[in-house]
């Protein structure tokens, strides 16, 4: 089965609940599952390697449908960083749905560095 980033998107929106439930990097490997990608489940801090591993590579510029956000961690112990995905028109789905790319306001304020990737 092929990549079908709106497959994934329409998943991860109606999956989405209004607050975290602190398992972002397994609702969008759910969400990339939908989509038609294998992916290994890992927390947010080993995403990136499920990602590259699934076929996803960093890309560079304006976000898309489809495009997976990896962020650091935020400093002090037992912090993973996030994961989520992109619906192309301006809201971000992890386990919930996102104001900002951001998912909170410590993640807001300190704005730790960002990795996006896209399905090749």
């Amino acid at each position: 089965m092929s990549w079908n980033k709106h497959d994934a998107v329409s998943y991860a929106r109606s999956h989405a609940h209004q607050k975290s439930q602190g398992y972002c990097a397994r609702a969008v490997a759910a969400a990339i599952r939908a989509g038609g990608v294998k992916i290994e489940g890992a927390n947010a801090n080993n995403f990136s390697r499920s990602l590259e591993k699934a076929g996803f590579s960093k890309s560079y510029g304006t976000p898309i449908e489809g495009d997976i956000a990896v962020i650091d961690a935020l400093p002090g112990p037992n912090q993973y960083g996030h994961a989520c995905i992109y619906d192309g028109s301006g809201t971000w789905y992890s386990d919930f749905v996102q104001r900002s790319l951001y998912p909170g306001p410590q993640y807001r304020e300190i704005q730790p560095a960002v990795t996006i990737y896209r399905h090749k």
